[in-house]
């Protein structure tokens, strides 16, 4: 069993936005057809297939308001997908992908020393192991290299803080 919890976003929460058709930017929801597959799915951590139903939809991570409470673009299924509200990994899709693991402390602050930059082909699930083992790192997120836009967050299933 892994000692840390691996997620991509909120099911529930990206049911509610769906229904309401209006993302956490405030746009309408425009859905389309994936005609090549491969775009990185943030509602199930895998690559989107040709056919699929998807969306670009503006989205935040967090769950408090504050500074670091920032609005992304992710792609989603619009359609039921299978969640990954809780995995003990990451899938094979994303955790070798080049991406910048950004720590944050409990205090909320990204903990900007603790940083990492991961080259493609290593473990990203490894990587999130060893940052979440340091005492002063609560929860971290996965971010794509180039764009900045959030991929997945991982948390330490020992700790007990409250603020993902």
């Amino acid at each position: 069993m892994s000692n840390i919890t691996v997620s991509g976003i909120d099911s529930a929460e990206l049911k509610r936005v769906l229904e309401a058709g209006v993302d956490h930017g405030g746009n309408s929801i425009e859905p389309f057809a994936d005609k090549d597959g491969g775009m990185p799915m943030r509602c199930c951590l895998a690559d989107s297939r040709a056919g699929d139903n998807v969306a670009i939809i503006a989205w935040s991570p967090f769950s408090w308001h504050g500074p670091y409470k920032e609005v992304g673009p992710i792609y989603v299924h619009t359609d039921p997908c299978p969640s990954a509200d809780a995995l003990d990994e990451l899938p094979e899709d994303f955790d070798s992908r080049a991406m910048v693991l950004r720590p944050y402390g409990f205090n909320k602050m990204i903990a900007y020393h603790r940083v990492r930059h991961v080259p493609a082909g290593e473990s990203l699930t490894a990587h999130a192991k060893e940052l979440l083992a340091m005492d002063d790192v609560d929860f971290l997120h996965g971010r794509n290299v180039t764009g900045g836009c959030f991929s997945f967050a991982a948390s330490s299933k020992t700790k007990s803080s409250k603020t993902k």
